[in-house]
């Protein structure tokens, strides 16, 4: 396994150019001849059809459009995933989702992955690339996401993904995991983030008038579906590390623990199931 926290260094070092990444990101979406060939503050002259899909990219940016779906293209774990409305766009922190799985391998006993609320694939797809000797398992219930999710694997999933259309875990057989992984919805209906949202599916981020609803709904469920040492791997708000802590300990997890993201929040919680619960 490689040193995944240098990861996390490099893309701190990385940050301070990134305006620079989005600038060239907008302009390889206007037709040749200026592409991703064209040089900054380059002398050319844009013909009229380059000006109008110019002009289009910015003012669809300029109305707080994701810039994934603006491009088409949004990078996770170094892979270039498709991205489209209906599929959450994968933030830089998940990858800490994936770190923190592979770090959790040794300790696992055998069985499948699975991640529930797959999206674009991102999480899924990132464990491909690292992974051989186990079967990684993405659900997902929505269409346009679904649709999304398969060009994604058929184009960089090495044969390792199998992706199911199902609602959360109710399409698993029990005892058949040996982690269950997800970013699931964790916005309470009212919070104040969402209004710069809007272009993004609310399906993907509002779970109920808590927040907490889908989280402790797969807590639940992940008990059945776990094998006995099986884990529990969570994404979640910046501000409720103690409530799912606290969840997993109702739900009589073991070995409960939180790594926090590059900001220093609390962002990914585990517990181990130490006996399966029917």
């Amino acid at each position: 396994v490689r040193s995944y926290p240098s990861r996390r260094v490099l893309f701190r070092q990385l940050r301070p150019v990134r305006p620079r990444l989005r600038s060239n990101s907008v302009r390889r979406r206007v037709p040749p001849r200026v592409g991703p060939s064209l040089p900054p503050f380059s002398r050319w002259l844009l013909n009229d059809a380059q000006q109008q899909s110019l002009d289009a990219c910015l003012a669809r940016r300029s109305r707080g459009e994701p810039l994934a779906y603006i491009t088409g293209i949004r990078e996770f774990w170094s892979l270039p995933l498709s991205i489209g409305p209906g599929a959450l766009v994968p933030r830089p922190d998940t990858e800490l989702l994936v770190e923190q799985t592979l770090n959790l391998l040794p300790r696992l006993p055998a069985g499948c992955i699975i991640e529930l609320g797959t999206g674009s694939g991102a999480i899924a797809l990132a464990l491909a690339q690292e992974i051989d000797d186990r079967l990684i398992v993405a659900f997902e219930k929505y269409d346009q996401a679904i649709a999304i999710a398969r060009r994604n694997i058929e184009q960089l999933g090495k044969g390792r993904v199998s992706l199911v259309q199902a609602n959360w875990l109710d399409a698993t057989r029990n005892d058949c995991a040996a982690l269950v992984i997800a970013n699931p919805p964790y916005l309470a209906t009212n919070d104040p983030h969402l209004p710069t949202l809007g272009y993004e599916p609310r399906t993907a981020l509002v779970s109920g008038n808590t927040g907490l609803e889908d989280i402790e709904q797969l807590i639940h469920a992940t008990q059945s579906v776990g094998r006995p040492g099986s884990a529990l791997l969570l994404e979640h708000g910046a501000t409720q590390g103690a409530a799912v802590r606290s969840l997993l300990a109702h739900y009589t997890y073991t070995q409960i623990d939180t790594a926090r993201d590059l900001a220093g929040h609390e962002r990914i919680s585990v517990g181990f199931i130490a006996d399966c619960v029917s």
